[in-house]
């Protein structure tokens, strides 16, 4: 589908530079000369053909630089984004238990899928017939031809005179051959043909015609492409007769002119595709002659204005395929994948963590259920220091950061992670947004601004539908809280309730095939689909039991830094160091951080 929406942004990129030249034709057929005219008509199937785009980049760049997430290889059996969900897509009754089976929900197939199909197969087709008929009569020269040597050709370009022929031609880009029909060996044609078609030999002009059979292929179903193939084959059979009689006296000019009318009569202008052809069709013999008998050498000024000219009109065609390209083609996210995470264990807690767009950790929490059904939350600031200098945030964007900040988690917790999730805020957003939202109230009023980072955040406070959007606003607002940091968890822990309490229904299984596509490329996990489906069971019977059945923590480190809203952004220490916390020590690795219960 990417593909097809490419060409077709192609498409009408190359049809409108099409359009202008055709306008311009009879204005540049004056000015410039039959090159100009070629290179312009090869330059239109370019643009159509070429799939180059570039994004310009961004103006203002954000003063911090943006650090690189180091990614974890995963196994494809073990992508969470690659894998179907297997659930029934059946919407049950809020009371019921959804029944979990092998089947796979699959997504509807959308219209653009079914044009896609069309495209290549009409492609296919069209490029199928056409090199079909270039082998064929390929094979029959090669059966029929008879090679010969004539002084003045390349030792690269073979020649073969056959009867097979009805013009003289140039075949073959990796094996060039120059085919010769009888007709075309008297003295008086032979030195006229031979300069004609090393012309377009030593132009490579046999490329072009296959770019030609290549763009008339894939633009099928566009009429413009088949106009330009014309246009620019003509241009290349003037451009060819310009340059053979750049140098000719008129009477040579005139002996040229009719070898060609001699030449087209013999051969009934029948075409073959793939091949420099000296004979073209009576239309186009006007146009041809009048070139010959008025050729006239290009002055400086002129030359410096076709190259401005053309310039100009392929760099705008270019650029508005670009720009078509950016807005209107859905691009497949990039998948990131791996071969293992490491730290994991066989059994213990879900890490799960949700990284900013610089990809440093801003929420982090683990997950466990235990044998009894109670479910425990631990949440962990990401300003907790971990080492003497570093932070646990600053974990993962080092090398094998995901493992670091696994091994990390584990002792802070005192329990090892089994399975992990590093989600950033574009799946957020479109995991709220596919569950139609989430009503929370806001605490206070939120207002923050940061056009570095792209970050705007505007919340009243009171009870309200919030968006993806305004969801991801409301759990990374933080500056307006006196508690920094520890408030902010706080807010999410009471989200995270919410969206349970609201969410944990059979009734929206049926949006988790559209969770997952919006997601792709955004996520990181060793979860595979069993896995999702069994975390999902696990917080249904959960709701089931009561939310009192989940226990939330957060932790406070006595070296903690947060930040202060009268600091805007800058770094505070806590004032005071409590002996039942966690500190900063060598003792780090043996001690158990207070863990706080919500709201203390």
């Amino acid at each position: 589908m990417e593909w097809f929406q490419t060409f077709l942004v192609l498409s009408v990129a190359g049809s409108f530079l099409a359009g202008i030249l055709l306008v311009l034709k009879k204005w540049t057929g004056k000015q410039f000369s039959p090159t100009w005219q070629y290179v312009l008509w090869v330059g239109v199937l370019l643009v159509m053909v070429v799939p180059i785009s570039v994004k310009v980049p961004a103006l203002v760049q954000p003063l911090q630089e943006k650090q690189v997430v180091q990614t974890v290889p995963l196994p494809e059996e073990q992508t969470m984004t690659e894998q179907p969900v297997p659930v029934d897509t059946v919407e049950a009754p809020a009371g019921e238990i959804l029944p979990f089976t092998e089947e796979t929900a699959l997504p509807p197939i959308s219209w653009w899928d079914v044009l896609a199909v069309i495209w290549v197969l009409g492609a296919l087709g069209s490029l199928g017939y056409r090199l079909t008929g270039y082998f064929r009569f390929s094979r029959h020269i090669r059966r029929t031809g008879e090679p010969m040597e004539l002084d003045g050709v390349p030792k690269r370009l073979r020649v073969r005179k056959t009867s097979a022929a009805v013009s003289p031609m140039v075949m073959g880009m990796i094996r060039p051959t120059l085919i010769l029909p009888e007709t075309a060996l008297t003295e008086s044609r032979l030195p006229y043909v031979l300069r004609h078609e090393l012309v377009h030999y030593r132009r490579g002009d046999i490329f072009w015609r296959w770019l030609a059979v290549l763009a008339t292929s894939i633009h099928w179903f566009n009429p413009m492409v088949y106009v330009a193939a014309a246009q620019m084959q003509e241009a290349c059979e003037i451009s060819c007769d310009w340059c053979v009689v750049r140098s000719m006296e008129q009477a040579k000019r005139d002996d040229y002119m009719r070898v060609i009318l001699e030449l087209l009569a013999e051969a009934m202008a029948k075409k073959q595709i793939l091949t420099t052809q000296m004979a073209s069709e009576k239309k186009q013999l006007q146009r041809r002659f009048t070139m010959i008998r008025n050729q006239k050498p290009v002055g400086m000024k002129k030359l410096l204005l076709s190259v401005c000219v053309g310039t100009a009109l392929l760099g705008a065609a270019w650029l508005t395929g670009c720009t078509l390209r950016e807005t209107y083609v859905t691009k497949e996210p990039a998948v990131e994948t791996a071969d293992e995470i490491g730290s994991l264990a066989e059994d213990g807690s879900l890490l799960f963590v949700g990284v900013d767009d610089y990809g440093v950790p801003d929420t982090i929490f683990t997950y466990e259920m235990s044998e009894e059904g109670k479910a425990t939350i631990y949440s962990i600031p990401r300003d907790t220091f971990v080492t003497d200098n570093m932070k646990i945030a600053a974990l993962l964007i080092q090398e094998n950061g995901d493992e670091k900040l696994i091994e990390a988690v584990s002792e802070i917790t005192g329990r090892p992670v089994k399975d992990y999730v590093r989600m950033d805020l574009t799946a957020a957003e479109a995991v709220i947004d596919a569950l139609g939202g989430v009503t929370f109230t806001v605490p206070q009023d939120m207002y923050y601004s940061d056009p570095y980072q792209d970050l705007f955040i505007d919340l009243k406070a009171g009870e309200q539908t919030l968006s993806g959007k305004d969801a991801v606003s409301l759990l990374r607002y933080r500056k307006g809280y006196p508690e920094g940091d520890l408030k902010r968890v706080e807010v999410q822990q009471a989200f995270l309730m919410e969206l349970f309490r609201q969410k944990c229904n059979p009734a929206y299984l049926k949006e988790i095939p559209a969770v997952m596509d919006a997601i792709k490329g955004h996520v990181i996990t060793n979860l595979i689909a069993e896995d999702v489906v069994k975390y999902g069971e696990e917080l249904y019977h959960l709701k089931q039991n009561g939310m009192d059945a989940v226990e939330m923590y957060t932790l406070q480190n006595g070296d903690m830094y947060y930040e202060t809203a009268q600091e805007g952004g800058g770094m505070g220490l806590f004032a005071e160091q409590s002996a039942d916390v966690l500190t900063n020590d060598d003792s780090f690795a043996t001690e158990q951080p207070a863990l706080v219960p919500v709201g203390q």
